[in-house]
């Protein structure tokens, strides 16, 4: 047993915040210093180890991605002492290898937002003074994707081991030319939350990993229609038990690793991004 104790923070996104997931739930409304997180925080077990479920864009699914409060839900999985954070995400596919249904453990980003709070360190927060700059590569904890990985091989479930997405304001989706465009760059997929999400976990000193769903292939390909809302949400809940049984493999692999290494250099990280004023 390490000196942290390990709690996994799980974020649901489109169709993953199935409560029943977790044993012995209890329910925590949490108030922070940058306001609301998008819902209650549900606590409970998977196979005894302590997680914090919280659905992204509220139960209902009523908070479009550009008002997703991520601050406020990153530090209200932190005061409830989540050392990970685990994440599922609904993308479009940009690549044509990767189809509808397909998984993929992200590896990086590229940031196309344009009007979200991305920083803990603001000075909007007596606690929090100063200004830090983290460094974002790896952007994605090493040691929880490898963890994902192991526990994929083990079920026998297909994941793609790396890809980057790229994240757009929304709630529109793409033009054809963004597109377009982004497929050029490299780029395997495309989505409206993971960023700030995955930054500000890492200033927030948590282990962060994401699975990604591609649920459609976007609007570059001259033979597909325009994304279809119905379609996307169709093809997630029709793959989205692939996602919570991989969930439910890797989060006792997580409690039965040793992290205080990991995490005492996530928080030294973090302590050193500041030129002047440091946190307090």
């Amino acid at each position: 047993m390490g000196k942290h104790k390990v709690k996994v923070g799980i974020i649901g996104g489109s169709g993953l915040n199935d409560p029943d997931i977790l044993e012995g739930r209890i329910e925590h409304k949490v108030s922070t210093p940058f306001g609301e997180p998008s819902d209650c925080l549900i606590e409970g077990k998977i196979s005894g180890v302590s997680c914090v479920l919280l659905a992204r864009h509220g139960r209902k699914h009523d908070i479009m991605p550009s008002k997703v409060n991520y601050r406020a839900n990153i530090w209200a999985l932190k005061t409830l002492g989540c050392t990970h954070v685990i994440a599922s995400t609904a993308t479009g596919s940009l690549q044509e290898d990767i189809a509808p249904g397909d998984l993929v453990l992200l590896d990086s980003f590229v940031d196309r937002t344009k009007s979200r709070e991305s920083t803990f360190f603001d000075n909007s927060y007596s606690e929090l003074m100063g200004v830090c700059h983290v460094p974002m590569d790896p952007a994605f904890c090493p040691e929880t994707r490898q963890l994902f990985l192991e526990a994929a091989s083990k079920l026998g479930l297909k994941m793609r081991p790396t890809g980057t997405c790229v994240t757009i304001e929304g709630p529109r989706f793409s033009s054809k030319a963004e597109s377009l465009l982004y497929k050029s760059w490299g780029i395997q997929l495309v989505n409206m939350t993971m960023v700030p999400e995955v930054c500000l976990a890492k200033e927030a000193g948590l282990c962060y990993a994401a699975v990604a769903m591609a649920t459609d292939y976007d609007c570059w390909r001259d033979k597909e229609g325009s994304v279809c809302v119905s379609e996307v949400l169709a093809t997630f809940k029709q793959n989205v038990a692939k996602v919570t049984k991989l969930f439910k493999e890797v989060v006792p692999m997580i409690g039965g690793h040793e992290w205080d290494s990991t995490i005492d250099d996530l928080k030294s990280l973090v302590s050193s991004g500041f030129m002047s004023a440091p946190q307090k």
